[in-house]
């Protein structure tokens, strides 16, 4: 914007110096110089409000609110899964029941089937033959 410019020129001149950005402008391609005044702006103006660690101090912030909703995430986590838990299996006494080993395992089932069930379905021929 045109009316903080001569704001930012006056911080960025204050901590790098005028000749300094202007040699650095001048060194980088003309689409990387827009990008490079605004991150020299923002450190200049960080470098104001904080003379020691200018955008660390930033990073160091964002670091730390970043640990702290991990931290939350990890506690939300830890309640889903002990709220989730007694619906997933509810009544643990059940599992030896015939009627549930039935349902859950159809594997078994299929094991102890009575051959002439399969009796009526097509028979397969699983030889190779070379044509």
């Amino acid at each position: 914007m045109h009316e903080e410019a001569i704001t930012d020129f006056s911080s960025i001149h204050n901590v790098f110096g005028a000749s300094k950005m202007s040699r650095i402008l001048s060194m980088l391609p003309m689409s990387e110089r827009a990008v490079a005044s605004w991150t020299m702006t923002f450190e200049a103006q960080a470098r104001a409000v904080d003379p020691t660690y200018g955008c660390v101090s930033y990073i160091l912030d964002f670091q730390e609110q970043v640990l702290n909703v991990q931290a939350q995430l990890d506690e939300a986590h830890e309640q889903l899964a002990r709220a989730v838990a007694p619906v997933a299996n509810p009544n643990p006494d059940l599992e030896n029941s015939n009627e549930q080993s039935e349902v859950a395992n159809p594997t078994e089932q299929a094991a102890v089937a009575k051959p002439t069930e399969f009796e009526s379905l097509p028979q397969f021929s699983f030889t190779h033959t070379n044509n």
